[in-house]
């Protein structure tokens, strides 16, 4: 049996809530995405690489701070997609390569490193077109996305944060993060049908991204 998306209807702001009120726990919703993620990855392809036991040990972290009075802020325990060409350590790199190219990405930057701090938990890295360079989300290196919108035909998921577009229209993550230079986040979010931010440049730190254009490149989210 699949279970349900922790955060359908509620949102991010209804599994805060929810938390604090020891309604749920950081990792049952984790335990969930990963479950979802195992029923239904296989068909749908968003995620390059799954980190089970880290997400757990992660989630497991907050509620322990949580039980003890610390409280990170509003993303604290939510799960997270990151487009494979953004460094987390403990986790390959491909940029949607079969070419190692981590000597252009280097390690985890300051955009995760928030992440972390803001209590986010990390299940694992979202597929990307390779070098992130394609706006249909075609994969030719490392594999294509079904999107989620139709369950029958395989249609392109759009591009290149194609996977982080997938998993947050399929309910994978509580919100995935994409990277956008001419369109790459807005893109996959239109082509699934959720929500993409092309935030302005230098707002958030592009150190340990792959870079395809770094006067241009951006970080985003994609959310339900």
């Amino acid at each position: 049996m699949i279970p349900p998306d922790p955060l359908e209807g509620i949102g991010i702001v209804g599994f805060a809530r929810a938390l604090r009120a020891g309604r749920t726990s950081a990792e049952a919703t984790a335990d969930a995405y990963l479950r979802r993620i195992d029923a239904l990855d296989d068909r749908l392809g968003a995620f390059e690489t799954v980190a089970p036991n880290a997400a757990l040990g992660a989630a497991r972290a907050m509620d322990q701070l949580l039980a003890c009075g610390i409280d990170l802020g509003p993303l604290m325990g939510v799960p997270v997609a990151i487009k494979d060409i953004v460094a987390v350590d403990g986790l390959p790199t491909r940029a949607g390569s079969n070419v190692d190219v981590s000597d252009l990405i280097g390690p985890e930057g300051g955009f995760v490193r928030m992440l972390k701090r803001a209590g986010c938990v990390i299940l694992g890295k979202t597929k990307t077109v390779e070098f992130a360079m394609g706006g249909t989300g075609i994969g030719r290196s490392r594999g294509t996305p079904w999107n989620p919108c139709d369950p029958q035909i395989h249609r392109i998921p759009g591009g290149s944060s194609s996977g982080s577009g997938v998993a947050t229209a399929a309910g994978l993550c509580g919100f995935a993060v994409g990277s956008d230079t001419g369109g790459s986040v807005r893109t996959p979010a239109a082509h699934c049908g959720v929500f993409g931010l092309k935030t302005t440049k230098g707002l958030w730190p592009t150190d340990g991204v792959f870079p395809l254009t770094p006067t241009l490149d951006t970080i985003g989210p994609l959310t339900r």
